[in-house]
């Protein structure tokens, strides 16, 4: 008898050709990004998480683009507008949109980045963006004020997302020098007073307060 050999196009361990379909490769994604951020996204990595070949990958994803394109759009199509967002009042649902949109970006390291920088036109970013519109006509805003609105809702959101993990001016931490210096000067006497409270304000209180602010102007733009 003659040992079973494994052929060269199938090594040991690898999945057999045409066994590997896109919902297999989004899971697969999603998870690696979770875990390690999206900057560990290459067709490279991904194939030693599916266990197939970077030639099989390649049938589904021509390129790091794509993937990271098709990465976002499944987050956006799937994970981040909340049940909260779709039923209620106006102001509730966009601050349901908002902290879930706050919420993947956090927990998909370097999400905020990929949005700012190039967007999402897939069908959940285009989803997404019609939620936004969506809730910002429940307001009663006109076409031309919904439009600034919805822009100045989304810079809000990714720009508080993005300051969060690459330096944001808002925490205790950042302000630790300057907290410290000012409980031993007499010149700053608002700013000594204000220390102890300025150090308990955390980056979800600062969101919450610009989420605020963008309500209170919504509705003065609607009357």
């Amino acid at each position: 008898m003659h040992a079973v050999t494994t052929s060269a196009a199938e090594p040991a361990g690898r999945r057999p050709w045409g066994s590997l379909d896109r919902a297999q490769i989004v899971t697969a994604a999603l998870d690696l990004a979770r875990r390690e951020g999206l900057a560990a996204l290459t067709i490279r990595r991904l194939a030693a998480e599916t266990g197939a070949s970077r030639m099989a990958l390649y049938r589904h994803v021509p390129d790091k683009e794509a993937l990271l394109e098709m990465v976002a759009n499944a987050i956006a199509d799937h994970e981040i507008i909340p049940e909260e967002a779709r039923h209620g009042p106006w102001s509730r649902r966009l601050r349901h949109l908002a902290h879930g949109m706050r919420g993947q970006a956090v927990r998909y390291p370097g999400l905020a980045d990929l949005i700012m920088t190039r967007g999402n036109h897939g069908p959940g970013g285009l989803r997404l963006a019609e939620t936004i519109l969506d809730i910002l006509a429940d307001a009663g805003l006109g076409e031309d004020a919904t439009a600034r609105f919805y822009l100045i809702f989304v810079d809000i959101v990714l720009g508080r997302a993005h300051r969060e993990t690459h330096g944001d001016p808002t925490t205790p931490q950042r302000n630790a020098a300057l907290f410290a210096a000012a409980e031993s000067d007499d010149d700053v006497p608002r700013l000594r007073a204000l220390t102890p409270r300025l150090r308990t304000v955390t980056p979800g209180d600062v969101f919450d307060a610009e989420l605020d602010m963008l309500v209170l102007a919504v509705e003065a733009a609607a009357r």
